[in-house]
């Protein structure tokens, strides 16, 4: 898991890649995996493109199991950990939905969203999915990260 302070760093050109694919998606989300070297897992290197299997592609996404599968496989083949997942919002708006809010089971995890219309992509935002107290007084919640291309 990344500690809560750290910035998180971005290969070169890999928002622009997944911008592409989110602008093209429209108007239903798009999906992936954010992936990191096990060892620094707050520099991204790649990501993982994935079928959106969802049943409303237009208001939610599901990540293909296959794909989920294989790369989970891969990155333990390959000493990487999945860090995170992105999508987009095709209704332009790049906070995190209550849906996204109640499939984020993982502290630590990283959601990078897209919004996305019908001229492209508008804006996104990564946000880190925080833990929840050991008490249950606190809600699930998510906190905007810092961003550098590495």
């Amino acid at each position: 898991m990344i500690d809560a302070g750290k910035i998180i760093k971005l290969r070169t050109g890999l928002l622009a890649e997944i911008s592409d694919i989110a602008a093209a998606a429209w108007p239903e989300e798009c999906c992936g995996l954010l992936i990191a070297d096990a060892e620094s897992p707050e520099v991204i290197l790649r990501f993982v493109a994935a079928r959106n299997v969802a049943i409303d592609r237009q208001k939610t996404f599901e990540i293909d199991p296959h794909v989920l599968i294989a790369t989970h496989r891969s990155v333990r083949q390959r000493g990487e950990a999945i860090i995170g997942c992105y999508h987009s919002h095709p209704n332009g708006d790049c906070q995190p939905s209550k849906t996204d809010l109640s499939r984020a089971e993982e502290a630590g995890f990283l959601w990078l969203i897209f919004a996305t219309g019908k001229n492209g992509v508008d804006e996104w935002k990564l946000y880190r999915r925080m833990p929840e107290r050991a008490d249950d007084t606190a809600p699930r919640y998510f906190k905007t990260c810092d961003i550098a291309e590495a």
